[in-house]
């Protein structure tokens, strides 16, 4: 009887442990998509170079020859996946920064801009007003889908490829920066 208590109080103790883990293991995970630090004084191509998890981005918009207009001009809407995302992309960062590839980056970088300045609840609004399904122009033409599901926005690109936004709403000087946990794939 007493052997049965013992084991009991372990196999609680080892339970708790467990979910203890299993907790931190979650905050760590959360922390990589909370709202990064950006400079609200600071244009969008100046925040994202100084960031640890998105210069990836910078990059491919410097390549692309957006650098200037995005220090400069707005407002914009970003998209950005972040420096590990566009690391297992196919089209990854040493395919995008190849200058023999320049055409193709200037319209990978292009889906990830919209014109205008939309926070999330705009994008929410337009998912209503669009009954479940909202369209909304990158700064190409092409169409991104967004729909919300279980309270999270999500973004389609017409191949399909499905991003959740991972944090929102982070002001810049001249636009709006959204995460997102996967690349785009324009036609």
């Amino acid at each position: 009887m007493k052997t049965n208590k013992n084991l009991a109080i372990i196999l609680f103790a080892l339970l708790l442990s467990v979910a203890s883990f299993a907790q931190k293991n979650q905050k760590r995970a959360n922390m990589n998509v909370v709202n990064p630090k950006f400079d609200a004084t600071k244009n969008i191509i100046d925040n994202l170079t100084a960031s640890q998890n998105y210069s990836s981005l910078a990059k491919v918009f410097k390549a692309a020859e957006f650098e200037q207009m995005l220090r400069e001009e707005g407002p914009y809407t970003i998209l950005a996946p972040s420096n590990d995302v566009i690391s297992r992309s196919s089209e990854n960062l040493e395919f995008m920064t190849d200058p023999k590839n320049i055409h193709r980056t200037k319209d990978i970088a292009a889906y990830y801009m919209i014109p205008g300045k939309w926070y999330a609840s705009d994008f929410g609004k337009l998912i209503r007003m669009s009954k479940g399904r909202g369209e909304i122009k990158t700064a190409d033409g092409d169409i991104l889908i967004i729909t919300l599901e279980n309270s999270i926005i999500y973004l389609t690109d017409a191949k399909g490829n499905k991003a959740k936004l991972v944090f929102t709403d982070a002001i810049q000087s001249n636009g709006i920066i959204h995460g997102i946990d996967k690349t785009f794939s324009p036609n």
